[in-house]
Parts: structure tokens; C-alpha cells; sequence
């Protein structure tokens, strides 16, 4: 008993580490653009450019938020800011729902995962949820009225504003934003320490009435980031499951976790946001059940299980020797080291927040940074100077949030000379992976595999603007003989090294046919 508990302690305490790694590059984004919309655009502004709660805003609220990457817990700084501008709750809420769910890098990566109106019919019903669900919920909730708020204190120009926008990142990240990231990254833990590795494998089948309901119940405390999201419901796709499943997978997953759920009770109280959650849900599951059928394109029938799941279940069993090693290694495979990076800056954020709060609780810096914009002595101007109202240099910012996005597409999504030379890599690791029985490193690799295949898909679209039929026949067909070698080696059953063997002999086929495909593709359209 006391080895099992260990483990368990081990594996959520894992799931709950990887989850705050992958969640850190979007919450800085989020405090970022929070500090954005107080510091330069302002309250005044912001009311004006998103609405008070006609149902326009709550469209703008869903465009912006798509256009912003950020994570469902980075996307909690953000609300913070808009409910403090005044903004409509159903807004305000639109846009934390919306934001994670879809946004530049992961919708491209979702129009490879299956056909792509899916993807398309996923957005058009995320907009339909938010929208109906902020026109009802606002209905029933009280709108403050902002028309008497005083104006935000101006910040001088230069240095000044830099440094009000820093106050306000360390402030927020040692703040409540902190505690509710919290309550998110618990979340994970507690779902993990409540299901055993590989007790949802025979789950969400397809067109099982009960799927959608049970991702909802499983899905808010997950937690994913928008791309693990759609890599989720490619191997949703894949499987075979429940179209409806994946997309509250995709609304509750990526879209909510515990700490949003937390903030807007404490926002709004427990009776207002009890009935938001309510109407979300029942609006989701509505569409959910609608959507299954028409949006279920798969030819092949659905598979008897699935490992699509194992990243919410234990990582590993009750009974593994060395959980320390374990968790160890699965760190080093799964968080790569920008991740870490991000994870260490804001820890440094919120230590240099909790040092602010005991040496200056009143807000004095800021007051100061104030009230010098005021003051009797202006600044002298150089010749060179050119002084440019706050609200410009937060669209340029956001501006710059947006093309970062893009560059970072492009990054993320490689050349197709880059993807021939890292599959032939990766193909390697995984060949010695199999060959050796070594399960924990074959998912690893496998995953990476498949995962590098429809990253290449998105490298040669974006760059060519078309994709070739024979081109995603190949990397279809590979995507199957890599989740089929993933079931010879880790299912116990099939573990056989002659069984083993012939899987791995027809996936490596499998990868040179893609691999002549591309390099044929890539060369007659001119590509890198």
C-alpha cells in the first residue's frame, strides 16, 4: 500500500510539474498582454474597441481571442484586465473560453489532423457557444455601469512606461494569477491520482451517447494547451472516437480548467457563475450530440482502444520500481528546455512579486511613475525624441504578439529539407526504441514521429499554399503504421518480437514512401 500511494504521489506530482512547464510561455504571454491593456491602451479604450455587451463585442471578444496565444490559465490575467475595464461578463468570458482554443499555430496544426471542415465546423461551433451562452448569461447578470469611472493615471513617456509595465507583470504573477494557475495545475494532479494508467483506453468510442459527458467531466481538469489539445483530437481522429467527445474536449480541455472555473466564482459569485457554467455545458453537449454524426468522416471502423488517453490517467503503474527514475526520465523526454526557461522566468516574476508586495504593499513605485507625468518639471525633449500616445504602442505591441505568432508558425512548422533530415532521425530512435522492447522510450518517439509528420504537412502548406493528394495519402498511411507499432510494443498482449518485427518492417516502408513523396513534392514546386 505504501509503495502504491508513493507512486501515485510520484505520477501526479509529475503530470502537475510537466502541465505548469508547458503552461508558462502563454501565461508570460498573458501577463504581457494584460499589462498591455492597463499600462497603454486603458480602460477607455478597451470598452470602446470590444463593446459593453451588445452581441458584437462578444464576436470581437471571440476574434480576439484567437488571435492572442495563450493558454486557458494565461488567458486568466488577460479576463482579469477586461473585467477591470468594464467590460460584460458574457464578454470578458467569451474572450477566456475563446482564446485558448483556437489561435494561430495550433488552427494550422488542426487542419491536418482529419478533413478539414471538421476543424472548420469546430470553430463555427465555438463561436456559436460563446456567443449564445454570453447573449444568455448576460441577461441574467447585472452589467456595472462605467460611465462616472475615472480615467486610468497617465504614465510619462520614455523609461517610465517600461517600467509600469514591468510593476504590473511582477505584481500580477505573484498575484492572484498565481493562485488560480494553482488551482489549474492541481487540477491535473488530482485527475491523474483519481485514474489509473490506462483506464480510459476503451473510452469515448464513437457514437456512444455518453463520450461528450464523460470528456466534460474529464476535461476541465485536465488542462491542455491548444496544440496538446489538437494533438489530442488528431489522435481522437485517428482512433476513431466520439466527434463530439473531441470537441468538448477541445471547449473544456483547452478551453477551462479549475483555476478560470475558480476566478469566475469569485468574480461574479457562486450563483451567477454556477448558471455560465451550466449554459456552457449544456450548450456544448448540445452541439456535441448534434455534430457526431455529420462531422464523422473515418472509413474504417473504430479501434477496440486507445492510448490518446494516457496523458490524463498515472503516467505509469502503482506497482513500477523507482518512480523517482521514472519521473526523471519522463521529464527530460516530454518538457522540452524553452519550456523550462519559461518556467524559471516566472518563477523569477512571482519572486520578484512577492519581494515588491513586502517592500512596497501600497503601490508607491507606481505612484510615483504617476505622478511625474504631472509634475512642475517636464522632461526635456532631445531632438530625436518622438513621443507616442500609450494606446499606439499597445496596438503595435499586440501587433507584435500577433506577428510573433506567425514567425513562431514558422518555426514550430519546419522547411521540408529540415523535415526530411529530423525524420530520418527520429525514425532511427524509434527503430532502436522497438527493436530493443523499450516501451517507455518507443511512446516517446513514436509520439515524436507522428507528431514531426503532421508538423511537416503544415511546413510545406504554409510555405506552397497547396498540398499534394499523393503527399497526404503517404502520411496518412504512415500515421497508421506508426500508431499500429506503438500497439505492438506497449500492449502486453501483442508484444511479440517476431509481431514486432513485421509492424516496424512495414512502418519503415511506410516512412521511406512519405519521405520520397515529400522530397519529390518539395523539389517540383520549388520549395526549400
Amino acid at each position: 500500500m505504501a509503495t502504491m500511494l508513493v507512486n501515485v504521489l510520484w505520477g501526479a506530482g509529475f503530470r502537475m510539474l510537466a502541465a505548469a512547464a508547458h503552461a508558462a510561455p502563454t501565461i508570460l504571454c498573458g501577463l504581457v498582454v494584460a499589462a498591455v491593456f492597463r499600462q497603454l491602451v486603458g480602460p477607455i479604450l478597451v470598452r470602446r474597441l470590444l463593446g459593453t455587451g451588445a452581441g458584437a463585442s462578444l464576436v470581437r471578444a471571440w476574434l480576439l481571442g484567437m488571435l492572442l496565444p495563450v493558454c486557458s490559465i494565461g488567458a486568466i490575467p488577460v479576463a482579469r484586465e477586461l473585467r477591470r475595464a468594464g467590460l460584460a461578463g458574457g464578454t470578458v468570458l467569451a474572450f477566456a473560453v475563446s482564446a485558448p482554443l483556437f489561435n494561430p499555430i495550433s488552427l494550422l496544426y488542426g487542419l491536418t489532423l482529419s478533413h478539414p471542415l471538421v476543424i472548420v465546423g469546430f470553430a463555427l461551433a465555438s463561436m456559436l457557444v460563446v456567443t449564445v451562452v454570453g447573449l444568455a448569461w448576460d441577461r441574467v447578470t447585472t452589467v456595472p455601469d462605467h460611465g462616472d469611472m475615472p480615467p486610468e493615471p497617465a504614465i510619462a513617456p520614455g523609461w517610465r512606461r517600461s517600467v509600469a509595465l514591468g510593476l504590473d507583470m511582477v505584481r500580477e504573477a505573484a498575484g492572484p494569477t498565481l493562485g488560480f494557475a494553482a488551482i489549474a495545475i492541481a487540477g491535473v494532479g488530482l485527475l491523474s491520482f483519481c485514474l489509473p494508467a490506462g483506464s480510459l483506453q476503451r473510452s469515448m468510442k464513437a457514437f456512444d451517447p455518453w463520450a461528450p459527458a464523460l470528456m466534460a467531466a474529464v476535461g476541465v481538469p485536465a488542462f491542455l494547451t491548444p496544440t496538446d489539445a489538437m494533438t489530442q483530437v488528431g489522435s481522437m481522429f485517428d482512433h476513431g472516437n466520439s466527434v463530439g467527445a473531441a470537441y468538448v474536449l477541445l471547449s473544456a480541455g483547452a478551453g477551462l480548467n479549475l483555476g478560470l472555473l475558480a476566478w469566475a466564482w469569485r468574480a461574479w459569485g457562486p450563483r451567477a457563475a454556477a448558471a455560465w457554467l451550466g449554459l456552457f455545458f449544456a450548450v456544448v453537449l448540445a452541439v456535441a450530440m448534434l455534430i457526431e454524426r455529420p462531422l464523422s468522416f473515418r472509413d474504417a471502423p473504430p479501434e477496440d482502444h486507445t492510448h490518446a488517453f494516457d496523458v490524463f490517467c498515472l503516467p505509469f503503474e502503482t506497482d513500477a520500481r523507482d518512480p523517482v527514475a521514472r519521473v526523471a526520465a519522463l521529464l527530460a523526454d516530454r518538457v522540452p528546455a524553452h519550456e523550462w526557461t519559461a518556467l524559471a522566468l516566472l518563477a523569477g516574476l512571482a519572486a520578484a512579486g512577492f519581494a515588491l508586495r513586502r517592500l512596497d504593499p501600497g503601490g508607491r513605485l507606481e505612484a510615483r511613475l504617476s505622478s511625474s507625468a504631472t509634475g512642475d518639471a517636464a522632461p526635456v525633449a532631445r531632438r530625436w525624441d518622438i513621443v507616442l500616445p500609450g494606446p499606439v504602442l499597445g496596438a503595435a505591441a499586440l501587433a507584435g504578439l500577433v506577428a510573433l505568432s506567425v514567425v513562431a508558425a514558422y518555426l514550430y512548422y519546419p522547411a521540408p529539407t529540415t523535415a526530411l533530415e529530423d525524420l530520418k532521425f527520429v525514425e532511427a530512435e524509434a527503430h532502436a526504441a522497438a527493436l530493443a522492447g523499450d516501451q517507455r522510450r518507443t511512446r516517446v518517439w513514436v509520439e515524436a514521429w507522428e507528431n514531426l509528420v503532421r508538423r511537416a504537412e503544415v511546413g510545406v502548406w504554409i510555405r506552397s499554399g497547396r498540398f499534394a493528394g499523393d503527399v497526404a495519402a503517404s502520411a496518412g498511411a504512415l500515421r497508421e503504421d506508426i500508431e499500429a507499432l506503438e500497439h505492438s510494443v506497449l500492449d502486453d498482449e501483442q508484444a511479440d518480437p517476431d509481431h514486432v518485427a513485421a509492424v516496424l518492417k512495414q512502418t519503415l516502408q511506410s516512412g521511406r514512401a512519405y519521405r520520397d513523396a515529400l522530397r519529390v513534392f518539395t523539389t517540383g514546386a520549388g520549395l526549400p
